[in-house]
């Protein structure tokens, strides 16, 4: 409430909105299978806000995945929309991982501006041992190996790839490596290629 709104003299201004409830606000009013760019701009922040609904249950429930699959491969559509969105002409974005992890793979495809597919390969066996363990973290999940990052601009532009390591335990080590070309790989990824 401002001064002029009350007629208080010494009143103070409206504080700043909580961030959280700007983003909780444009959520429930956000229709599903949807990205939502957002600024606070007495905050000086920006960001994206991503609603999958029936999109992710179409993928979901064609490959009937245990729950925990079905979490980290939620994550990874999510966060691929997210970034897929972002791109500003139509083409491609891919976010894959090759791990040695219970899910040994995951591959997400956004093809611009709103179509996007996924599938994971996991071991049910692996699976089992760590829901048993109560060891589900995304990390633990996918173990060690490569996540990459494909953007495809279609055949008037090269390719543009980004791969880091993955190190079992908080996700991404600190070093990673970036590639650009049509068909590159890491000097560590045993032959391993994005598509």
């Amino acid at each position: 409430m401002t001064t002029s709104q009350t007629g208080l003299e010494g009143a103070s201004p409206d504080p700043a909105p909580d961030p959280a409830d700007v983003i909780g606000q444009a959520l429930a009013a956000m229709p599903d299978d949807r990205v939502l760019p957002f600024t606070v701009e007495a905050l000086d922040v920006r960001g994206r806000i991503a609603r999958i609904g029936p999109a992710l249950d179409a993928i979901l429930q064609r490959h009937a995945y245990p729950e925990p699959v079905a979490r980290v491969l939620g994550e990874a559509v999510a966060l691929t929309a997210l970034l897929g969105t972002a791109l500003k002409f139509d083409g491609r974005f891919q976010l894959q991982t090759k791990t040695d992890g219970a899910i040994e793979m995951l591959v997400v495809d956004f093809d611009a501006p709103d179509r996007i597919r996924a599938m994971a390969r996991y071991d049910m066996a692996q699976i089992a041992e760590a829901v048993a363990a109560n060891l589900t973290s995304t990390a633990v999940l996918l173990g060690s190996g490569y996540l990459g990052m494909t953007v495809d601009q279609g055949s008037h532009a090269s390719r543009y790839q980004g791969v880091v390591e993955l190190d079992g335990t908080d996700g991404l080590r600190k070093r990673g490596i970036a590639t650009s070309g049509s068909r590159s790989r890491s000097p560590r990824a045993s032959g391993w290629r994005l598509p």
